[in-house]
């Protein structure tokens, strides 16, 4: 490379490369989604970069999708926040956005310094196909019409603790911990039987194809069906709280700072391997016990936030 070339961009959440810098230099957006019977179909899950599966009440869950590089005209349908997404996303300096939450809850959000933003007539729509509060959407150009009416100066890049192939699905520098064998299915037992995940690896595409309470989960606006590159179990402590929610049921709190035990897939590979996060400023890294990171195949990941004891079948 010479002396005024510069190295191409890679997103930091994918690892991908991309064409220009202002693109993975930009603040992330992190937006909450509902995954309850009437939220489905959703819609930007496909366009998500990373996304988190978190428990929530009634062990059900919801999702936290981040965007950086890639945009989307739909994403919802937007719910409320929690606790734990603080500490979750924090790292990212993102844009939380989400449709409110319980008075306790938003003190908190606010008592972070996290940047939120909750349901306005500016940048959310209704629906109306569709009953409360299972139809509130928003898009990625409406949060970054918002960022620029309140003058936000970030400039990136960020770190995301991720490490990836390059896209020749060679080596990027670093040496990888090697897997533990193969596995082309997966499911994830939650306790509400209709957000059971499963996965079966397409050896085609080189994604593990979604599904959700048996059936292919789906994107709303394009029918296709969503297939992330690489799936994570990370296994955490799970426990309700003191905490209510806008209906009054119990909040479970993750703990997300730490260290536990993972499971990763990626490339029709299984890696055992452990998590750890030493503070909310800090991203989540993946490694074996030697130390040596999980290199994930470009594309996108999704992050499963699980209970100790949950079950996990793998094959």
């Amino acid at each position: 490379m010479g002396p005024e070339e510069k190295p191409f961009p890679v997103n930091p959440l994918t690892g991908e490369r991309l064409d220009n810098w202002d693109s993975v230099s930009r603040r992330p957006l992190a937006i909450k989604v509902e995954n309850e019977l009437p939220a489905r179909p959703q819609s930007g899950l496909l366009e998500a970069e990373l996304i988190y599966e978190e428990l929530v009440e009634g062990g059900a869950t919801r999702f936290i999708c981040i965007y950086l590089a890639h945009d989307c005209p739909a994403v919802g349908p937007v719910r409320s926040v929690r606790p734990s997404d603080i500490d979750m996303v924090y790292f990212l300096k993102p844009l939380l956005t989400c449709s409110g939450g319980s008075a306790q809850i938003m003190r908190m959000v606010e008592s972070s310094g996290i940047m939120y933003v909750t349901e306005d007539s500016s940048f959310f729509w209704r629906d109306r196909t569709r009953r409360r509060p299972h139809n509130l959407y928003t898009s990625t150009e409406l949060l970054r019409r918002y960022l620029a009416e309140k003058n936000d100066g970030f400039r990136g890049p960020i770190y995301s603790g991720l490490s990836f192939l390059s896209e020749s699905g060679g080596q990027t520098g670093e040496e990888g911990a090697p897997p533990s064998g193969s596995a082309a299915s997966i499911t994830v037992h939650y306790p509400d039987r209709t957000c059971t995940a499963s996965y079966n690896y397409d050896t085609s595409s080189g994604r593990y194809l979604r599904s959700v309470g048996g059936k292919p989960h789906t994107d709303m606006r394009t029918g296709r069906q969503l297939a992330p590159t690489n799936v994570v179990i990370q296994f955490i402590k799970a426990q309700n709280s003191s905490l209510k929610d806008a209906a009054g049921s119990p909040v479970p709190v993750l703990q997300v700072v730490g260290s536990g035990r993972c499971l990763i897939f990626s490339g029709g590979k299984i890696f055992v391997c452990q998590w750890k996060k030493n503070n909310r400023n800090s991203p989540t890294v993946y490694a074996d016990e030697q130390g040596r990171p999980i290199l994930l195949r470009p594309g996108q990941t999704w992050v499963h936030l699980v209970g100790e004891d949950f079950r996990v079948d793998y094959r």
